[in-house]
């Protein structure tokens, strides 16, 4: 069923389409350049818990409409946080550092497809992705410590992306980067040229969907595992057991079928994850 718009409830900084096997998530508070604040939050942290609940939905592309994907925090939002107490500001903030947990750890295949702009903690989204595509005009920058703040509640998910050394050159000077810097940094994944943003992921997605969707949902989680440190040499029981159960899985019987077979194998004729 292609769905042209999910009409769950009503949103006003954010549209959530669903079509086949393919969620769009966009920002759409273009007139604040996507910027943050707390009902943009939880709006998405709706819209992700539904998208984590429908297994019938295999990636989730995240971008921003407008001039901008994200210009990070609205500043006015940091500004009146001054006007409330210490504990109300962390709840806020505490839903933030919740919201990109949550994106990280969806077992969809998660990319953010970015355009112009991309600040502050509009890098934080990014960097909870699987992927990031970019158009290669876009520019990217923490700028927080500008403002007399740092990038707190994103830093453990670039952190999986950038190294410390670099983290410190960004973090430290707040200076302005490119597309073609940020893919060098390991930030950015694919650059796609300016006008073809759209086409490169879905030539990404296309590519994606020609192996097992279990495959790829497993694959995540354990690499998530064994970067969080859950999972490490001495887990030798738990890694054996997940390729055991794979391989007596539908798509993992179909998979090996369609090798000895030579030919492509058929993974929309299985029935995998429906209740």
């Amino acid at each position: 069923m292609v769905f042209s718009e999910c009409k769950m409830k009503t949103r006003k900084y954010i549209k959530l389409k669903i079509n086949k096997n393919r969620a769009d998530l966009k920002l759409t508070r273009e007139k604040k350049h996507n910027a943050i604040f707390p009902p943009l939050i939880e709006e998405m942290h709706d819209a992700l818990e539904r998208i984590k609940a429908n297994e019938n939905i295999h990636f989730l592309v995240l971008s921003g409409e407008g001039a901008s994907f994200c210009a990070g925090a609205d500043i006015n939002w940091f500004a009146q946080s001054v006007e409330q107490s210490r504990t109300e500001n962390w709840e806020d903030y505490l839903r933030l550092a919740e919201l990109l947990k949550c994106l990280y750890e969806l077992p969809q295949i998660t990319i953010a497809s970015v355009h112009k702009n991309v600040l502050g903690g509009g890098n934080g989204l990014i960097a909870a992705c699987d992927f990031v595509v970019a158009e290669r005009s876009t520019a990217f920058a923490f700028s927080e410590v500008r403002l007399g703040l740092i990038p707190a509640t994103i830093m453990p998910f670039v952190a999986r992306r950038v190294s410390f050394q670099n983290m410190k050159k960004l973090f430290y000077s707040a200076e302005r980067f490119w597309a073609s810097e940020a893919q060098l940094i390991g930030l950015v994944d694919f650059l796609a040229d300016d006008g073809k943003l759209q086409q490169t992921v879905d030539e990404l997605i296309a590519g994606l969907e020609k192996v097992s969707p279990n495959a790829l949902k497993s694959c995540k989680q354990l690499l998530q595992k064994t970067v969080s440190g859950e999972v490490n040499v001495e887990s030798s029981d738990y890694t054996s057991a997940v390729l055991a159960e794979l391989v007596q899985s539908p798509e993992g019987q179909e998979g090996m079928r369609a090798f000895l077979e030579k030919r492509s194998p058929d993974w929309k004729t299985i029935n995998v994850g429906k209740n």
